[in-house]
């Protein structure tokens, strides 16, 4: 045993490469979800405006106009998310993008007098230009230049390295594309070709890569990438973006989440608090993540919950789903989505001319309803896993520790009144320390009140920092929707057990690289984190 430790440590030495590239392309994952996250307001424009529903031109254009621009909005977002949020970054993809754009078209074979319309990267192009922006701002954003070139300096000189850069990436795609774009084309329709059995594999891959952050590269090629139509005003590419300009063999790679959002997770839920041996702890935490799961098609908070806990069970989660996607693309059910597979999405879109066979959903989503119920419930059981409700015996820590402390109940036996003798103590010092030091009526309470009224994720920042092991220890933190991603520079010290006391659902470490799960607030716990590293001491 001593040998293998002795390995794995310097196995983890000989993986700081690996690791980095791991937290790359973590980031770039996160990165994507900026320029995603404007595409559920462009859906509803889009599909409100259409004819069979309110009949509104202005508003399908104005959906259709987010649809059509999307490399550009990517190429953008990417560059903003990548170099931390800095507008310079930003305009240097937009910069960007157009240059190339307008290169890569005049490059490519000429139709008529314009650019061959068959011939187009998609999304691809901004998210090309979106991580050159983004390196080119890291490498650059501080470069001093000669003092008669001294304006050009700085941030300022980012967007003009990156139109450079774009001048001639575009030349070279240019060139190029037109060749690989039928070796691209090739491996959609090979994709596409495998029927069930390749939605089924992208499902279960889909859920799979959830863990590490990876789902969002997979999908943004199915969704934006994947297969093309000639739409209404012009080509366009990837399951998603085919199905909303009308393309009829479009959505099989959206159709089967609905299944498992809308019905398979509640389902699960309910097991869970079914088999919970603190029903009240799991039904807290569960119930609110299952309505929203059904109306909106939002998982994480589901996920999250068994994922770390009961990895078994997640196991079974995503194979549940590529099983799900299989069986709509058998039945030939077609719906797609502009956010995600909710009731809301799913009403939206049931009457759309390309959507076909909407009401098995629900036939089938009564099924997988059952299926994860009995399938989770036997889980469960059989191999006693920590779900929430049942954390003590396979956790060691209380039953509620998935909740932040402000939400958890009260403490049992020594432990409660220990805390209460403490908050004696501590009332009896301050009207002690009041009688020594007597001050106008005010004083006091102005003196008290930077403490009291100390905001709650600044102190919550604090004490997830120290469980990570400091500031020396924090390489660098960023945050995802639920989860903060890191570099550290000891991952022993990171203090798992303390993280969970703090609300974390789980931590995941590899090497260097560990993910924390702090829910919807871990945006704003990173943002101050970043804060303190900042700051010194």
């Amino acid at each position: 045993m001593a040998t293998r430790a002795a390995g794995g440590g310097a196995s983890g030495g000989r993986l700081r490469g690996g690791d980095r590239v791991l937290g790359a392309f973590q980031n770039f994952g996160r990165s994507l979800m900026l320029p995603i996250a404007v595409l559920p307001a462009a859906a509803l424009l889009l599909r409100l405006g259409q004819p069979d529903l309110l009949d509104l031109a202005w508003m399908a254009a104005a959906g259709d106009a987010i649809f059509t621009n999307l490399p550009m909005i990517f190429a953008v977002g990417i560059a903003f998310g990548l170099a931390g949020g800095d507008g310079a970054a930003a305009l240097a993809g937009l910069v960007g993008y157009l240059v190339f754009d307008g290169v890569f078209k005049t490059i490519i074979p000429q139709v008529d007098g314009g650019p061959d319309p068959d011939i187009t990267m998609g999304v691809l192009s901004g998210i090309i230009i979106g991580l050159v922006a983004a390196g080119l701002y890291r490498r650059f954003s501080d470069i001093r230049l000669p003092d008669y070139l001294g304006f050009f300096g700085g941030r300022r000189f980012v967007p003009i390295v990156t139109a450079l850069a774009a001048l001639a990436l575009g030349a070279v795609f240019g060139l190029v594309w037109p060749t690989v774009q039928l070796g691209v084309n090739a491996v959609g329709e090979g994709i596409v070709g495998l029927g069930a059995l390749g939605t089924g594999i992208y499902g279960f891959l889909n859920r799979l890569l959830i863990p590490v952050g990876l789902h969002h590269v997979l999908n943004t090629y199915v969704w934006f990438q994947l297969g093309t139509f000639d739409g209404p005003d012009g080509p366009v590419t990837g399951d998603l973006n085919r199905y909303f300009a009308g393309d009829p063999s479009a959505g099989f790679f959206m159709s089967g989440f609905f299944l498992v959002m809308m019905f398979g997770l509640p389902g699960a839920c309910l097991a869970m608090i079914r088999h919970a041996r603190f029903p009240k702890v799991a039904s807290g935490i569960l119930l609110s993540a299952a309505f929203a799961s059904f109306l909106t098609g939002i998982t994480e908070p589901i996920e999250f919950a068994f994922m770390f806990v009961a990895p078994l069970l997640y196991l079974v989660h995503a194979v549940l789903t590529g099983t799900a996607l299989a069986i709509a693309t058998l039945l030939n059910i077609k719906i797609g989505f502009g956010f995600s597979a909710g009731l809301i999405d799913y009403v939206l879109n049931f009457g759309k001319g390309n959507t076909t066979n909407p009401l098995l959903i629900l036939v089938l989503g009564a099924a997988y309803f059952a299926i994860y119920y009995f399938v989770f419930g036997f889980f469960i059981k059989r191999f006693n896993l920590a779900t929430p409700g049942r954390g003590e015996a396979g956790t060691g820590l209380a039953a509620d520790w998935i909740l932040p402390e402000s939400q958890r109940g009260p403490r049992d036996g020594q432990e409660r009144e220990a805390a209460r003798e403490a908050e004696r103590e501590a009332e009896s010092e301050a009207e002690s320390e009041g009688e020594r030091e007597p001050a106008p009526a005010g004083a006091a309470t102005a003196t008290a009140a930077p403490t009291a009224e100390r905001d709650r994720d600044d102190v919550l920042a604090e004490d997830v920092l120290g469980a990570l092991g400091g500031r020396e220890n924090v390489e660098s933190v960023e945050g995802c929707i639920t989860r903060l991603r890191l570099f550290v520079d000891d991952p022993e010290r990171v203090d798992d057990a303390r993280l969970k006391e703090l609300g974390a659902a789980g931590v995941v470490k590899r090497g260097k690289v560990a993910q924390v799960v702090m829910g919807t607030q871990s945006d704003r716990i990173a943002e101050r984190i970043n804060r303190l590293l900042k700051g010194g001491e």
